[in-house]
């Protein structure tokens, strides 16, 4: 793999809550063995202003996965900006640089996740 950073779509087709898990956990698998650093996890919001299932769910299930030691971190994207320090840490580690538009755009629709 050519890409220390990707991007995955986590909405995409609109799949059930527990197949866009599923989905994410593969993807995180995957990573680990191409030697990725980071993803960038797009799972949407919802249209109600309080978060979509599939954001509700991905975020509980990487506070679970970070602490089972399963990945290192992951950053919110209200957090993705660079006066965050992992933010900042990992953009710096990362051999491919970051020109995504999302940087500094508190977007709570994705979330970026540091693999092991």
């Amino acid at each position: 793999m050519n890409s220390d950073l990707i991007v995955v779509n986590l909405k995409d087709d609109m799949p059930p809550v527990e197949i866009a898990l599923c989905n994410m956990e593969l993807e995180i698998e995957c990573a680990k063995v191409a030697g990725v650093k980071a993803i960038k996890f797009i799972h949407g919001y919802g249209s109600n202003g309080v978060g979509g299932l599939i954001c509700q769910a991905v975020r509980e299930r990487l506070a679970s996965l970070k602490k089972q030691r399963i990945i290192k971190d992951y950053i919110l994207g209200e957090d993705w900006n660079l006066e965050n320090p992992k933010c900042f840490k990992l953009l710096t580690t990362l051999k491919s640089g970051y020109d995504g538009e999302d940087l500094n755009h508190a977007n709570a629709g994705m979330t970026i996740v540091f693999v092991k």
